[in-house]
């Protein structure tokens, strides 16, 4: 994990997708801590409650993280997340996945429209689908502030 940005509350979101805070002002107002998933898989020290987003295939990732870690992750943003080409192949079932979920999906995206965020809404146990009818697959940083909203109720600086 690499520290992204250091908050002040006692709240932490973990990033997977992007190497970058996608809107470090609207971070920064939250509190909140974020760290970005770097690849080596290192644990997440943290004893509070945690917040976990996957954008695009890193979703799939996220989704493994936090079937990995029960009780610690209590929120999933997943944005613009392709259906696995084989579910069983995730190494977890979904309904291990009891966090509760925000799909974000774009309309007018070509690689992950509607039909995607249904299939996933219809297989995690705690998912609700929000569509944006514009936009196509970048919508990590035009969501970002719904999704600290989800992830960090309440948090602010």
């Amino acid at each position: 994990m690499r520290l992204l940005m250091d908050g002040t509350v006692d709240r932490v979101v973990v990033l997977f997708g992007s190497n970058a805070d996608p809107d470090p002002q609207l971070t920064w107002a939250r509190g909140v801590t974020l760290f970005g998933d770097d690849g080596t898989g290192a644990e997440l020290h943290h004893a509070g409650p945690v917040g976990v987003v996957g954008w695009s295939v890193a979703g799939l990732d996220a989704l493994a993280f936090v079937a990995g870690h029960h009780g610690l992750v209590d929120r999933l943003v997943l944005v613009a997340t392709p259906i696995p080409d084989d579910e069983g192949a995730l190494g977890f079932e979904l309904s291990e996945v009891t966090a509760k979920t925000l799909l974000l999906f774009a309309a007018k995206d070509p690689l992950t429209g509607s039909r995607h965020g249904t299939w996933w809404q219809k297989r995690l146990p705690d998912a609700r689908l929000e569509m944006s009818p514009q936009g196509g697959h970048e919508l990590l940083s035009p969501t970002w502030k719904r999704t600290l909203s989800h992830l960090a109720p309440h948090c602010k600086r």
